[in-house]
């Protein structure tokens, strides 16, 4: 980050690649097919966007900075700005996690911060934690404290006056009973930790409020709440909730029942007028909900508002908070934010738009009620003008995605849905210096949870959602859904694939309960399957009685949640269900067998299956189990087209389960997957994985696309990642690792127009991206560091020496004492690098400029120009040896001849 706080996004270097000769040695061992991070490690992810805000439940402010705030993502980790929202950084990357749920900073030591990870809205797409996390330095370092096994943690609270006494409420498990819920409470700073409210196994805490002129009365919330494996948009509510109140520090509690209803009782948030100690106010989702408010600190409660605006799908809102300075003045959050100046009467929205922004946590300056940073589901925002006018939500890239699709433009766009905001397009290649806000557009198929599936023949069409069929330039939209035509009601959830065939182009296939095909592009459609689902999938022992019986009448209630179909064979198709059952077609549709592996026990969800390039026998199949309470990872792999399967885990962590999976295009045996935290790798077909992670945030990796050279990742919470040309992954070996040095293979180089801002660049508190670099990327490899220089040359057509870069080159310092601009405008050179590893160069395709002539000065003289299109070499010499390949150059594919 900058010192004002700003975004530096990571820049990543891409890769035209090189590949050349071997000198025999042992460097870098290889174990099995793993081979150590070196052998790739220069290769990084880069972050193209959308610079649109996703999800915050957890702001903060700090008391006596009055212009610093922190933002949690429920998927994309702990933020924190300097400028009142201006620009915002990252502060929590190199973490485990990135689902935020809470975060408490110190009123009496403002570098004091604690955060609890694991988003507790109970979403049916919700992510975990793992417990507690504590910085003294305001983010700078994070120490994990414990509470792990809580996974949903809803708010921290810390003492007014004692930084080392915090209060944790913690929701608990999603999908089954822990003991690891309830009210925590710690002494120590989060040494060690106590559980002093607590019900059962089933219920956990939501909310705890401490009041602010006397930290020995705390107030808490308990509920009672589990969500099923089958789609149901809100979870189930059971006894056991409501309000306590702790009048000893949290030794003992005695609930606060006079005048709350406890019929269908579920969420409750709290909050203490600092003005008015007695003065509580309540947001009760139940029956009877509303708005309740007790002026005798908790001994009686009165209902004052029972506007269904405000309290209702309590389950993902009823936050509450109170003016600091002002007793009869409260807000609650909902699908706006609504306020009140006489205690809880009337009500007007203050910050909401017609499409529902969904508003969370909403935290007041304690001197100064005007200054506020509110959570939402577009992002956080900051007001320093009591909500006259609010800091932007679209220079936070944490978009929850749910799936990507590379379309066929060139430069291509990554497409997919984004959760609480609509399908998005983002180009991966700028026509500008860098990728900013120019460079991403809401997309017109796919809503928020629904595919994207770019049409392969057609660039300029996409197809989305149920299915909608559109004009990405025209933004014409035609519903070209087969369920109008469906006599029996569809089947859904949240997210329903949509993919085209790679083996005919003009197949696209769709599913609800059964599956459709359409080759004309959804002007008709053929249904090519019954019903997929298990008939009776029953009810896992995970759940307790209220979910149980909350359960729909129908007892088929799955989905086909993946579709493969096969590049080789185009009648060949996989299908896997959210259920847990596996069935393949080889007459695309007209017999189906199930192939289901026997250990896959109903509601095992296939979350993502993918065909083989290379085999039409075999397929993958990656299986998340999490809604059973085993979040352990599960792939199988099949090349017998399904009679037998082998589970394909070695080398994944343990308790993460997946997202997706994806096998290369081009080498046979390279195998990508995506799990709820990170992307790992195989060389070996499955059988090893090792981490891709690179400069990856851990974050939940949704989707993954191959698309020509580059591999695409939608992740939920942090946007679109690239990782540019990957020919290293396609080219490793055993052999190249045991060299001296190597040269890999490379790609097609093409002569576009070099991006340029046309006049003025974007300025550097604008959110930013590293754009594609323009021109050539050589990587090579160095099994041990150079005795000597390393250097590399490009050779023309002719053979003739036309650049010539070495790691003898000297870069001279930049004195910003003499610029007439910021320093930070004045990119350093890189030197090619002489260490042990792979490393990537860029060429831009300028020759070396020809030598003044004596006499002629150092005049006004124009930039060199790219070399033409062609056959050129590079040359790589290290130790006195030298390799070279080939490297052709061709012209913008866009130019017409």
């Amino acid at each position: 980050m900058n010192g004002s706080g700003g975004i530096i996004l990571r820049k990543i270097r891409f890769s035209i690649i090189a590949a050349g000769l071997i000198v025999s040695c042992m460097p870098i061992l290889t174990h099995g097919q793993q081979y150590d991070q070196k052998a790739f490690g220069e290769m990084q992810w880069r972050m193209i966007g959308p610079f649109r805000g996703g999800r915050v439940n957890a702001v903060s402010g700090v008391p006596g900075q009055p212009n610093t705030f922190y933002f949690g993502s429920v998927g994309g980790g702990l933020w924190k700005s300097y400028n009142s929202g201006r620009t915002w950084a990252p502060i929590f990357d190199d973490q485990d996690v990135a689902s935020i749920g809470a975060v408490g900073v110190a009123p009496s030591n403002p570098d004091t911060v604690y955060v609890g990870t694991g988003e507790a809205d109970m979403r049916s797409q919700i992510t975990y934690g793992d417990g507690m996390y504590k910085s003294t330095d305001g983010g700078k370092t994070w120490k994990h404290i414990g509470l792990k096994n809580t996974r949903q943690i809803g708010r921290v609270a810390v003492d007014p006056k004692n930084p080392n006494i915090v209060f944790v409420a913690a929701l608990g498990h999603v999908y089954g009973p822990n003991p690891d819920r309830g009210l925590f409470r710690s002494k120590d700073g989060g040494t060690t930790w106590e559980k002093v409210l607590f019900k059962n196994e089933n219920v956990g805490a939501i909310d705890v409020s401490i009041d602010p002129t006397d930290s020995k009365i705390v107030y808490a919330t308990l509920w009672n709440t589990r969500r099923p494996p089958w789609s149901i948009y809100p979870p189930s509510y059971g006894p056991g909730g409501g309000i306590f109140k702790s009048t000893d520090g949290g030794n003992t509690w005695k609930p606060l029942e006079n005048g709350i209803p406890v019929e269908g009782q579920g969420r409750i948030g709290i909050t203490i007028s600092p003005t008015n100690p007695k003065r509580l106010y309540a947001i009760v989702d139940a029956k009877a909900g509303g708005l309740y408010r007790s002026d005798d600190a908790g001994a009686s409660w009165k209902l004052i508002s029972d506007q269904k605006r405000l309290w209702g799908r309590g389950w993902y809102f009823c936050k509450i908070v109170v003016d600091p300075k002002d007793q009869d003045t409260v807000y609650v959050s909902n699908t706006s934010v609504y306020k009140s100046t006489d205690a809880g009467q009337s009500w007007t929205a203050i910050k909401g738009a017609p499409g529902g922004d969904d508003y969370h946590q909403l935290w007041i300056y304690p001197t100064d009620p005007k200054r506020m940073i509110l959570a939402s589901d577009q992002g956080a925002v900051v007001t320093e003008d009591g909500a006259a006018t609010w800091s932007s939500w679209y220079n936070q890239p944490i978009a929850q995605l749910y799936n990507v699709a590379s379309d066929y433009r060139f430069p291509y766009w990554a497409t997919g849905s984004q959760q609480d905001s609509g399908a998005v397009g983002v180009v991966t290649r700028s026509n500008h210096a860098e990728i900013s806000n120019r460079d991403w557009s809401p997309v017109c198929a796919g809503g928020e949870s629904g595919y994207t599936a770019p049409d392969p023949l057609h660039p300029d069409i996409l197809f989305g959602g149920t299915v909608t069929r559109c004009n990405v330039e025209t933004g014409e939209t035609v519903n070209v859904s087969p369920e109008r035509m469906m006599k029996v009601p569809p089947r859904h959830t949240w997210t329903l694939p949509l993919v085209f065939s790679e083996a005919d182009r003009h197949a696209l296939y769709f599913s609800n309960q059964f599956l459709f095909k359409t080759t004309n592009g959804g002007d008709s459609w053929t249904q090519i399957s019954q019903d997929m689902t298990r008939e009776d999938p029953g009810t896992p022992p995970n759940l307790d009685e209220a979910t149980a019986n909350d359960a729909p009448a129908e007892k088929r209630r799955g989905v086909i949640y993946t579709i493969a179909p096969s590049p080789l064979r185009a009648s060949t198709v996989w299908i896997g269900t959210d259920d847990g059952l596996i069935h393949v077609t080889d007459d695309d549709g007209k017999t189906w067998a199930n192939v289901t592996p026997p250990e896959l026990s109903p509601w095992s969800k296939v979350v993502m299956m993918d065909a083989s390039h290379f085999d039409v026998n075999e397929a993958f199949a990656a299986i998340d189990r999490h809604r059973l309470e085993d979040n352990e990872p599960y792939i199988y792999r099949t090349r017998d087209s399904g009679k037998t399967w082998q589970r394909i885990t070695k080398g994944l962590p343990a308790s993460v389960y997946m997202q997706t999976i994806r096998e290369d295009t081009q080498r046979k045996g390279l195998v990508f997957c995506g799990t709820e935290l990170g992307v790992y790798v195989s060389f070996d077909d499955g059988d090893n994985w090792q981490p891709l992670q690179l400069n990856l945030p851990h974050v939940s990796m949704r989707d993954l696309d191959i698309h020509g050279n580059d591999l695409v990742v939608a992740t939920h919470g942090r946007g679109f990642w690239v990782l540019d040309d990957i020919t290293p992954l396609r080219q490793i070996s055993a052999e190249v690792v045991r060299s001296n040095a190597f040269l890999f293979a490379p790609e097609v180089a093409y002569n576009l127009p070099q991006p340029s801002e046309n006049g003025t660049p974007q300025p550097r508190d604008e959110p930013l991206a590293e754009n594609q670099p323009y021109g050539a990327v050589i990587d090579y490899y160095l099994g041990t560091p150079a005795n000597g220089p390393v250097v590399l040359e490009i050779l023309d057509p002719a053979g003739e020496s036309i650049k010539r870069f070495s790691s003898d080159d000297k870069v001279t310092p930049v004195d910003p004492n003499t610029l007439d601009i910021p320093a930070f405008w004045i990119k350093s050179p890189p030197i090619l690098s002489t260490a042990a590893g792979m490393h990537r160069w860029v060429w831009d395709l300028r020759p070396t400029p020809p030598a003044v002539p004596a006499g002629q000065g150092n005049g006004f003289r124009r930039g060199v120009s790219s070399v033409l299109p062609g056959d050129y070499t590079i040359k790589l010499t290290v130790g006195g040896q030298s390799y070279t390949k080939p490297l052709i150059i061709k012209m913008d594919p866009r130019v017409k001849p």
